[in-house]
């Protein structure tokens, strides 16, 4: 049987829960499974709201006893469950398709399938810290100027801090240190800056020696499946803060990274259940790319896409895809996945 795995992260509150768990009913998985409910930094004021909101749904709760960071939660939830197969669906998930779990099932049983998730990128940190600087870089002329970048990045860590999380984006960006065109630092003093350089150089540097270039593709996280055996394969350890997090999702010796190294592949799976290799990625419009039509399961990540004007989907788009991001048709008043 397979395990569903849905992390609750106690400071969020129960709406992220209750939301998951309407797409969870309105969209049949396909195939036999357990509902496990991972309580991750759920204190005991936290849980009668969060109980209540499952009362309705057959389940298991599974508390780890001190918060972390999500890939370790899995990591945990890995040990204490005994299924064969593992699907993984981080706090803000929405499921977006009928048969979404039988869909995914499918594609890791394809040949040397090791990884399958709803969502991939090739975007890079590494690339995204030097064109932040204004240095050489893959992003040239493929996203917008650090300007329009800066100011997007602010509107968006406002949106993800509205829902309690800072947003990735703003922190993977440099935007502190983002000039104009003109070469004008924005709104700080010459001071104030080589300081602020000189506090972040340490991540900087982490940032180049952790993280490829762009291209660097990744499986997301956000919604992702795994055998038991291959999961036991993968290092998790060392995952201290939110940019260790993001060295195990997207880095060098990542999690994508580890599974290659097996010899296996990672793939992408769009609604209409077709697997994509990374090469198609941006193809399968599920992350950041056209209206994300291809879309399985939803995040707060490919909501500020969603929901998002030409100019911030130009900018997603672009640092997702470079070159081959398409933009897809915006209108105003949609909010969609």
């Amino acid at each position: 049987m397979i395990a569903v795995v849905h992390l609750v992260w106690g400071p969020l509150g129960p709406a992220p829960l209750r939301d998951f768990l309407a797409s969870y009913r309105a969209h049949p998985a396909g195939t036999e499974h357990e509902l496990v409910v991972l309580f991750n930094g759920v204190t005991p004021e936290r849980r009668p709201p969060l109980l209540a909101a499952l009362e309705q749904v057959e389940h298991r709760v599974l508390e780890l006893p001190e918060p972390v960071q999500d890939l370790v939660a899995y990591a945990q939830a890995v040990e204490r469950l005994e299924h064969e197969h593992l699907c993984f669906l981080n706090s803000y998930s929405a499921i977006l398709a009928p048969n979404w779990l039988a869909m995914l099932e499918r594609a890791l049983r394809q040949s040397r399938a090791g990884l399958v998730g709803a969502t991939g990128s090739w975007a890079s940190m590494s690339s995204l810290m030097l064109h932040s600087l204004g240095l050489p870089n893959s992003y040239r002329g493929a996203v917008p100027d650090r300007r329009t970048g800066f100011e997007q990045f602010q509107a968006i860590k406002l949106e993800l801090d509205g829902e309690g999380e800072l947003g990735r984006a703003e922190q993977v960006s440099g935007a502190e240190h983002v000039a104009d065109d003109g070469g004008q630092l924005q709104g700080r003093s010459r001071r104030a800056t080589l300081l602020g350089l000189a506090r972040d150089a340490p991540s900087m540097v982490e940032q180049l020696l952790w993280f490829e270039g762009f291209p660097a593709p990744h499986l997301r996280t956000n919604a992702f499946m795994a055998r038991r055996a291959v999961l036991g394969s993968v290092r998790f350890d060392g995952i201290h803060n939110k940019m260790n997090a993001y060295r195990l999702e997207s880095g060098r010796k990542g999690l994508t990274r580890q599974i290659e190294a097996l010899g296996l592949r990672p793939l992408v799976v769009d609604r209409d259940g077709v697997a994509h290799e990374h090469r198609d990625w941006p193809r399968s419009h599920t992350f950041w790319q056209g209206d994300q039509e291809g879309l399985l399961v939803a995040d707060n990540q490919t909501r500020i896409y969603a929901n998002g004007d030409l100019v911030r989907r130009e900018l997603l788009s672009g640092l997702a895809w470079g070159s081959r991001a398409e933009l897809g048709s915006w209108h105003p008043a949609r909010v969609i996945g």
